[in-house]
């Protein structure tokens, strides 16, 4: 496919190593708001300008050349002499980062700045009094941070009314989309489907004609039966983890509604319109591309690999994101995304927590984010009718900036997938509708979080069987009474605790 000749329809999981750090929310205020930085360093106050960082492992630290290294490098000279702070970066390991963050707090050698990842790590080391409280901190220190973050995600970090660490900013708002071959509709005459009737008759038609399974999908590693087939699930409103019932948040894949969801799915299959492999497909690029499927749920990153393999076989392909399908109440859409998964804190022992929040605040400056995700002009990019122009080779030589980043903007991820040639693809998927997600606003919740993981993939195995009638669907009762029994009904009333008194 061409992107240039691509129609876009409808009302539109942490760093992407050399590409993005993060996502946000939509921009009507919610989860996520795109923040406008503060250009105020606030450094003046504070006497103390030796500070260090001690961050997670990035890939990119293995691409510095020469004699550069995470503190002595074009840009890391800059951040120090523009600040005024004589910052000393090191990092995590790339492996069992947890243990080590342990480790270095039990020590009580502690950097003044440390990236902690993970929900439920994060909390139960501020349970155990290891992080600083940041609330005066903020407010002294740190006036960027209203505009970095909105205050539902800087609530979401507090423990016992008080903030213990900054969000790391993820911009990424969306990620999967239903991308279809277009060229395989404008051949049959076909319009997009936009509801689920309209898909199955599309479905039928392709597979009469072109003797192909239209809807193909990733079934063979953990979680990617959810993500293929979500948009189908959310028409029937079962598309998240969790939905609203009575006041109450409920799995949603114990619902009446998944069971109509795969009664759905199975006459689909048994009918061949899905791919009859989708279970140990791990990959349906090649599927795609070669246009032995004419619609899957595929990331932005994936529609610019496809896109690109299609164009350099000449084979008239083309591709174009369409908007989910909606169900009969209307119900349609991706879950949202752009929920920080590893928080900035400063522990209890740190040496210079005042010098530390400064320097915090001069990363999340409004000048400093566009050095960052620039560079140096004339060298990393050039300017042209007043707009910075970078190509993909000056992104790619300084990958690295993304080590001293805090979190992202929507401009710094913008401009970084524009270089990469990612833009076009993840545009078009920003005016799809996205769906809350409560559980990603919760404190850590042991009997769910711990659960969760195991409970997703008993019901994806389960899924499958019912799908593919390996498993009768007159048994969705009992596979509702053994999820429950794994652990199911406890880990969503400790949710409901929290929930519940959030209201």
């Amino acid at each position: 496919m061409n992107m240039k000749k691509m129609a876009f329809f409808g009302l539109s999981t942490i760093l992407l190593a050399g590409v993005a750090a993060g996502c946000g929310g939509n921009d009507s205020g919610g989860a996520s708001a795109s923040p406008a930085l503060n250009t105020s360093t606030g450094t003046g106050s504070v006497k103390n300008k030796d500070v260090t960082v001690m961050r997670s492992y990035h890939a990119s630290m293995e691409q510095f050349k020469g004699n550069d290294n995470i503190n002595n490098n074009k840009l890391v000279n800059v951040l120090k002499e523009k600040s005024g702070f004589n910052v000393k970066y090191e990092s995590l390991p790339k492996d069992n980062s947890d243990q080590k963050v342990s480790i270095i707090l039990a020590s009580g050698e502690v950097p003044d700045i440390l990236w902690v990842s993970g929900k439920s790590n994060y909390f139960k080391l501020a349970q155990q009094g290891a992080f600083e409280p940041l609330d005066d901190l903020i407010k002294k220190y740190i006036p960027n941070m209203s505009t970095y973050l909105n205050q539902e995600l800087t609530d979401a970090a507090r423990f016992d009314g008080k903030i213990y660490g900054i969000p790391s900013r993820v911009a990424q708002k969306v990620g999967n989309g239903m991308l279809e071959r277009s060229d395989i509709l404008k051949e049959l005459g076909l319009k997009d489907p936009v509801t689920m009737d309209d898909m199955y008759s599309t479905l039928k038609t392709i597979k009469e004609k072109k003797n192909i399974a239209p809807l193909t999908a990733t079934g063979g590693n953990p979680g990617s039966f959810m993500g293929s087939f979500l948009p189908y699930a959310a028409a029937y409103g079962v598309g998240n983890a969790t939905v609203v019932k009575d006041g109450k948040l409920a799995f949603s894949w114990v619902q009446p509604e998944y069971k109509e969801f795969l009664v759905k799915m199975r006459k689909w299959y048994t009918e061949g319109l899905i791919d009859q492999e989708f279970a140990i497909n791990k990959d349906i690029k090649d599927k795609m591309i070669n246009g032995t499927a004419a619609f899957g749920t595929l990331y932005w990153a994936d529609a610019y690999t496809i896109d690109k393999s299609i164009t350099d076989k000449k084979n008239g392909g083309t591709l174009q994101y369409i908007p989910p399908v909606t169900g009969k109440n209307g119900q349609s859409g991706f879950q949202e995304e752009g929920i920080p998964g590893s928080y900035i804190v400063i522990p209890k022992q740190a040496k210079n927590k005042e010098g530390a929040a400064a320097y915090i605040n001069y990363i999340l400056s409004g000048d400093t984010d566009k050095f960052l995700t620039y560079g140096l002009e004339g060298e990393d990019y050039k300017v042209e009718n007043g707009e910075p122009v970078q190509t993909l080779e000056q992104s790619n030589n300084i990958a690295w900036r993304t080590l001293y980043f805090f979190g992202d903007t929507d401009a710094s991820f913008n401009a970084r997938l524009k270089a990469k040639g990612f833009l076009p693809y993840y545009e078009p998927l920003l005016k799809f509708k996205q769906n809350r997600e409560e559980t990603s606003y919760a404190p850590a919740v042991d009997a769910y979080d711990t659960k969760f993981t195991e409970l997703r993939n008993f019901t994806e195995e389960n899924a499958l069987k019912f799908i593919m009638g390996k498993r009768d669907l007159g048994e969705f009762d009992k596979f509702v009474q053994e999820f429950n029994a794994k652990g199911g009904k406890a880990a969503i009333d400790a949710m409901n605790e929290w929930y519940t008194k959030k209201k």
